[in-house]
């Protein structure tokens, strides 16, 4: 039996044992209604959970939760952190470049897909290199700054249609409706692990080459006035830390023919061997992030039944990452030594550098008015502004040889190879080196977005009956724009000399010195007598930017009907795009500052349905249809036109994009018990139309023929998956001193996906979709300890998941299954102090890729992750 199949047996025989043993309860809890009820405060987990099953039992819609603990705490440091324990959510994060950003999957499906929301109005992030993708940054987001955190997985009027996964929202806390909190957290972190080893001296920057670090977050809330009319809440973070790890890569691979050289693509040539890496390169990183803002709320009652608030927040993370790099390729000779062990000729090894300053920033406020009208009307006005704005300064330097008499020798038994380098020697001498390039880069985008709700609902939701009606209208206008400019020099193919050292350092996997260039010294001696190829320069300079403005025009209606055991909201959106796109315009490959303005736009009428059958107290069945979006990223829309006249060839991006289709299929069971305990099932089904992809076309344009590359709507795939959930705060028929003790929470996620994507002029067939998991599991424990302690384990589980799509299935690679486990425990010392104590990633699993399920599966890389602890002292009062 599998590892997913003894979960589902496990967690599903502790499901029906809860909830008869909650039931047993419950009836002598009413025998014994008339003695006296002690108070009982509820903590931690315990409060978390409680909360979640009662969110979920109130939404029409199936929707997940997560909310804060009483000292305004998830039970992870970050939000993106935090999501991954929700059923069916994933994270993914930048494996080449900005590493603390983490975006979010809903069911499987691309973050570019899922749309995300700070209460109620979207959110947009120019990180990732600013390249004009729809994801959110949410590593960026404290988690202090929430309430409750919602992720819809059914759609409704009211949400926003520009989602194929689902709708995060992020609710801020509220001094009027929720209690007073307050509480002042000061926290120190330590990182250890496999890839606590690199030495610090060659980074620039803020790093620092210690374990250690902290910081140190707040929060007030308090309600005041003569009839507690005002509000206010303040929140503030500042926390850093410094890390390494180590990136181990093989990059590609290369098949090849019978005559011991490179094959074809499609493998027509191949000689059916074992193949082989295409270089290797320990990269080794050193990493320092410092993350501080705050955010300020204030609330106003003027007579009971309206409330009006003005929100304001701002966060900003500065990253600085070095990271040295040793390649060995360009390989030749081919001897193969048994089927899977080779011998090939060293062509080129290289040493580079290259130091990123990452800046990123994010900031809004939100004005907000709600009105009870009457006994069974409300009314919600919301305004809001949002800006995120990165920066990227990269600088780099790459020093070169070519070894006449080294070889390397791949033993290919494993799913990592191992290497044995002949004559290394000659690889660190220093004097064999010559400059081979240097460049700057420097990155600026920015996102804004302005945006005004209405809404008003009659006897809609919640415990209304009979008919009951919503309608609503949104106006959002989004901004984007990147600059990007790069700075190429001219190699002068000086030799190395005191640029270049060989670190006291054995990368891991990698067992044999290298060679690292020292930025300081090239920055001051070799850099300054460098002249700029000014024609590569001036095209950088224009080549990469673009401009973007989107406006969206949305409005809704819907109709619900409840009774005491049935409920139904059906209604329609329409939903009007507008856009204008400024890209780069290029003549004979080259780049002048001319923009390409294209306009267009799309409007569609989607419909949803929604109903709730109760077939008990306990137990109820929902069922959903919704028909959604997945907007065209901005980046595809206003990519840079490169017209090339003597290849006859055009790349450029699409104007003429429609959105993706999907019709969204749901069925859930839900099952609740004991007040806090939940057991439910839910499937669903996704049909979507209209996917994006980069085509290749012939064109005829003034009497020529060009292949002309842009993204084009050109295919459909289809996804299904089923969920499964239980919660419940006292595991039965424990004994002893765990006895109603120890709470658990378990859910798995099973998914199924197809796609046909095209690359080029070839269609390929996968079983799945980009960035989608066949599995997603989580299961966590707690046992309550006195004085409002607790212990708790979690434990999440990813199946993997296809990264790049590649030309050829046996070119897709994809990241590889990996669990982490985490444990906390918290005490209170005193009256007003609680401490904590955290350590995340027990177990050091790395984050590995690869090509699996193909010929010969091999890993591409291997990234080390460090375990980290955390101490943290709160004061509450």
């Amino acid at each position: 039996m599998s590892f997913v199949s003894r979960f589902l047996v496990t967690v599903s025989a502790l499901a029906l044992a809860s909830a008869a043993h909650a039931q047993t309860f419950a009836d002598d809890a009413s025998t014994d209604a008339g003695g006296a009820v002690e108070e009982l405060v509820v903590t931690g987990s315990t409060l978390r959970s409680q909360e979640a099953v009662r969110n979920r039992r109130e939404s029409v819609a199936v929707v997940d939760t997560l909310t804060q603990d009483d000292t305004g705490d998830l039970a992870d440091e970050t939000l993106a952190e935090a999501l991954i324990r929700v059923p069916g959510v994933s994270s993914m994060q930048t494996l080449y470049g900005e590493q603390e950003a983490a975006y979010v999957s809903v069911r499987g499906i691309s973050p570019d897909l899922n749309f995300t929301s700070f209460d109620g109005m979207a959110m947009f992030s120019s990180a990732n290199d600013g390249d004009g993708l729809r994801r959110v940054d949410l590593n960026l987001i404290p988690t202090q700054i929430s309430r409750t955190t919602e992720v819809f997985k059914t759609f409704t009027p009211d949400l926003d249609v520009g989602a194929i996964g689902g709708v995060t929202n992020i609710i801020p806390r509220s001094a009027l409706n929720d209690p007073d909190t307050t509480y002042l957290d000061v926290f120190g972190t330590y990182q250890s692990g496999k890839g606590k080893y690199v030495p610090g001296t060659n980074s620039l920057g803020d790093y620092n080459d210690t374990p250690w670090g902290g910081g140190v977050k707040g929060l007030l809330a308090r309600s005041f006035g003569d009839r507690q009319q005002f509000g206010v809440v303040l929140s503030g973070v500042y926390r850093q830390k410094t890390f390494d790890y180590t990136k181990r890569n093989a990059n590609g691979r290369v098949f090849y023919t019978p005559a011991g050289t490179p094959g074809s693509a499609d493998l027509s040539n191949w000689d059916g061997q074992q193949p082989l890496p295409s270089l290797i390169r320990p990269m080794d990183y050193t990493h320092f992030t410092k993350t501080y803002g705050g955010s300020a709320q204030f609330e106003y009652e003027p007579m009971p039944g309206l409330q009006l608030s003005v929100l304001g927040y701002g966060y900003r993370q500065q990253e600085d990452q070095t990271f040295n790099q040793f390649q060995v390729q360009n390989y030749s000779n081919l001897q193969r030594l048994s089927p899977e062990v080779a011998r090939l000729k060293i062509g080129n090894t290289t040493s580079g550098y290259d130091y990123d300053r990452f800046e990123n920033e994010t900031g809004g406020a939100i004005f907000k008015a709600v009105a009870d009208l009457g006994d069974k009307g409300s009314l919600e006005f919301r305004a809001g502004w949002n800006i995120n704005r990165f920066h990227d300064t990269d600088l780099g330097a790459y020093y070169a040889f070519t070894p006449p008499n080294s070889f390397i020798t791949f033993d290919m038994s494993g799913l990592s190879d191992q290497i044995t380098i002949e004559n290394n020697d000659a690889l660190i001498n220093i004097a064999n080196y010559k400059l081979s390039s240097a460049s700057d880069l420097y990155v600026d985008a920015e996102m804004t977005s302005k945006e005004a709700k209405l809404d008003y609902k009659w006897n809609y939701g919640g415990e209304a009956r009979g008919f009951g009606f919503a309608a609503g209208a949104d106006l959002r206008q989004v901004e984007t724009e990147r600059d990007s400019r790069t700075i190429t020099y001219v190699s002068n193919s000086s030799p190395m000399g005191a640029v270049g050292f060989v670190p006291d350092i054995s990368s891991w996997m990698y067992e044999y010195p290298v060679v690292w260039v020292n930025y300081d010294q090239f920055a001051q001696s070799v850099k300054p007598g460098l002249a700029i190829n000014q024609t590569s320069t001036n095209n950088a300079a224009w080549s990469a930017d673009y401009r973007y403005e989107e406006t969206v025009l949305a409005g809704y209606a819907a109709l619900s009907y409840a009774t005491d055991t049935f409920s139904a909201v059906a209604g329609l959106r329409y939903d009007k795009v507008d856009f204008t796109a400024h890209s780069p315009l290029a003549t004979a490959g080259r780049y002048d500052g001319t923009f390409a303005e294209r306009d267009g736009g799309y409007d569609h009428l989607l419909p949803s349905f929604i109903a709730t059958q109760r077939l008990s107290d306990n137990l109820r069945i929902k069922a959903g249809y919704s028909r959604t979006l997945g907007r065209p990223a901005f980046g595809d829309i206003a990519r840079a036109e490169s017209v090339n006249t003597q290849n006859l060839t055009i790349s450029r991006g699409n104007p003429d994009l429609k959105p993706r289709r999907s019709d969204n299929f749901d069925l859930a069971a839900e099952y609740y018990f004991g007040g806090s305990g939940l057991v439910s099932i839910s499937g669903f089904y996704k049909k979507i139309k209209d996917d994006i992809f980069t085509q290749t076309t012939q064109q005829t344009i003034n009497g020529a023929t060009y292949d002309v590359s842009q993204p084009m709507n050109a295919s459909q795939s289809t996804m299904k998956g089923i969920e499964f959930q239980v919660v419940t705060d006292a595991v039965p028929y424990l004994p002893g001193f765990l006895e109603d003790k120890v709470g658990f929470s378990a859910n798995a996620t099973r998914m199924w996906a197809e796609m046909d994507y095209a690359s080029g002029k070839t269609w390929v067939h996968l079983d799945a979709l980009q960035y989608q998991a066949d599995w997603l599991v989580n299961v966590s424990t707690f046992y309550r300890l006195p004085r409002n302690g607790e212990i708790r384990l979690a434990y999440n589980w990813k199946s993997r998941s296809p990264i790049s799509l590649g030309a050829y299935p046996w070119t897709t690679y994809w990241l590889e299954e990996r669990g982490q486990l985490d444990a906390a425990v918290r005490y209170t010392l005193a009256d007003n102090l609680i401490a904590k104590f955290q350590v995340n990633n027990i177990l050091e699993d790395p984050v590995q890729q690869g090509y699996y399920g193909v010929p010969y599966e091999m890993r591409r890389y291997e990234l080390t992750r460090n375990r980290s602890f955390q101490l943290d002292l709160i004061y509450k009062y």
